[in-house]
């Protein structure tokens, strides 16, 4: 274990929400050791979730469209003191199960229909859908990560003009999603009933406060992950770990503004940026750029030393990548 990672673990108290003990199984499918039991059972009692007949939950089914309005919509308002609603898609007929709290987001512009003007509520529901879906709810202010927007964020979310960009960005930022093994956050993936559990918990708790142990020792996953991409010379995957990076920083900042830890982490990530940035530049040739930006990086760097020693193992692999670039960059007349 580095010494970064017990630093971050004994400075916060680990504040993860974790299943009480003797709590009893709400649902026969969804046994304490699934991954979703402590999010599924928390929002169960909150009255987010329910069940099936049967007892059951179905984690593993894929959610439609009416099912994931209709879980945003009970985590936002009292279901039972909805407005009476008989009609706004002409999909979605007055006696469906779905139609009040569809109807209610619709009225609220938290969702839209098709080109067509249908809703499709049987439709199977994408995780950039639902990080729409339920951040339009909450009203979640998405311009403070337009800083962030030119960057990729992972191997499958490259192109930050994509509509779903901000979304699953912040999503990264509030510790809601994690890239896969392959570098991948699949924004077009469909959502079973458990990912969209974990989603919302995962949002709820960041909310609370209770998200920042996993913001940064996530975010120093994706630090090594960096350096790793950039030792083997690939640039891209390690700007998309940089940017996961920032992300995680910025909404650790967000819940903990004073913590000097959290704000040097803020400070590597931009350094960590100027580095990957000094290497795009170098890759195009443009060796004055490439030269700037391994100084901003080092200078990124020692401020980051000014606040903490605590990150040090970090900076110093930041200050030796500068200046070998650097020097390679001076070696071919840059």
């Amino acid at each position: 274990m580095s010494r970064a990672v017990l630093f971050l673990m004994l400075f916060l108290a680990p504040l993860l929400s974790t299943a009480e003990e003797g709590v009893v199984q709400s649902f026969t499918d969804v046994p304490p050791g699934r991954e979703e039991f402590t999010a599924v059972e928390d929002l169960q009692r909150r009255g987010i979730l329910e069940g099936r007949p049967d007892g059951s939950f179905g984690p593993d089914s894929p959610v439609n469209r009416a099912e994931a309005v209709t879980i945003v919509v009970r985590a936002v308002a009292n279901v039972r003191n909805l407005p009476h609603f008989s009609k706004c898609f002409p999909d979605v007929r007055s006696d469906d199960w779905f139609v009040g709290t569809v109807c209610y987001a619709a009225d609220l512009d938290w969702i839209s229909g098709y080109p067509d003007g249908t809703f499709q509520p049987a439709r199977t529901v994408a995780k950039g859908e639902f990080l729409k879906i339920l951040l339009n709810a909450y009203g979640v202010d998405l311009v403070p990560l337009e800083k962030f927007r030119s960057e990729p964020l992972a191997s499958d979310a490259y192109d930050p003009a994509q509509w779903y960009f901000p979304y699953l960005s912040y999503a990264v930022g509030s510790s809601m999603t994690f890239a896969d093994i392959l570098g991948n956050l699949n924004p077009g993936g469909t959502l079973t009933r458990g990912q969209v559990a974990l989603l919302l918990h995962r949002f709820l708790l960041y909310r609370e406060g209770e998200r920042n142990q996993i913001l940064l020792t996530e975010g120093e996953r994706d630090i090594r992950l960096a350096f790793e991409k950039l030792d083997a010379g690939e640039v891209g995957k390690a700007r998309a770990a940089v940017t996961r990076v920032r992300l995680r920083a910025w909404g650790a900042l967000q819940r903990l503004p004073e913590e000097v830890v959290v704000r040097a982490t803020v400070k590597l990530g931009e350094s960590l940026f100027s580095l990957t940035q000094a290497h795009v530049l170098t890759q195009k040739s443009d060796f004055p750029g490439g030269l700037k930006a391994t100084q901003e990086a080092y200078r990124l760097a020692d401020d980051v030393n000014a606040l903490t020693e605590k990150l040090q193992i970090y900076t110093d692999k930041i200050r030796l990548s500068a200046h070998d670039l650097a020097e390679s960059i001076r070696a071919h007349g840059g």
